[in-house]
């Protein structure tokens, strides 16, 4: 398999951590479609990353869906989404607050960097930054000890502490340690483990 996608972007960098965590053997194409769009659209028809390219040559586009198959490949005894109940609903429902934040901040950050300064809209930003503020007093208030969810290790952990490593280098302003000592503590348990470790986030 083949795992497309920097460790720049959180949603790459996450499904590079699973696979690690499940030692589910991949190469990496470290690609940016930014710098090469023409990739990116042969790849995925939306240009994106993360792409999977499995052996057979079937491409995944989305981290979500990636994941979901992850979860499949390893099967229930090593997935990291508990199989039924309340606990899988809330790590999914976190995994997609965790993910919902990444978007609002990814626009805020492209409405500054992608737009020459008299075009920026700055009540969207702002808008946006609400947003994903919002997000994070969810993820606080839900963080449990050690983890998310208690006392194991879920998929919300690693979207929620790639979302905020990523926010405390690009968007600094919306993530003070004082405001968010939960998810603080989560973010340092995470980078502190070999699969993080393994995959650092890049800077620009």
């Amino acid at each position: 398999m083949k795992l497309i996608g920097r460790n720049l972007s959180p949603y790459s960098r996450r499904i590079a951590i699973a696979m690690t965590l499940l030692d589910v053997p991949h190469e990496r194409e470290y690609l940016s479609v930014t710098a090469d769009p023409d990739r990116g659209l042969e790849i995925n028809p939306v240009g994106r990353v993360p792409v999977l390219e499995l052996d057979d040559g079937e491409r995944l586009i989305e981290s979500g869906v990636i994941l979901d198959y992850l979860m499949e490949l390893v099967g229930p005894a090593k997935s990291l989404v508990p199989p039924h109940g309340r606990s899988r609903r809330d790590c999914l429902q976190l995994m997609a607050i965790a993910t919902g934040v990444l978007d609002k901040a990814v626009a805020a950050i492209y409405e500054v960097r992608r737009r020459p300064a008299e075009k920026v809209h700055e009540p969207w930003r702002q808008h946006l930054l609400i947003q994903a503020t919002g997000g994070l007093k969810a993820l606080e208030a839900h963080k449990q000890n050690p983890w998310m969810l208690g006392d194991f290790l879920t998929l919300a952990d690693i979207s929620a502490g790639v979302t905020v490593s990523f926010l405390r280098v690009m968007l600094p302003e919306l993530v003070p340690a004082d405001a968010w000592p939960k998810l603080y503590d989560l973010c340092e348990r995470c980078e502190a483990l070999a699969a993080f470790q393994a995959h650092p986030l890049e800077t620009p």
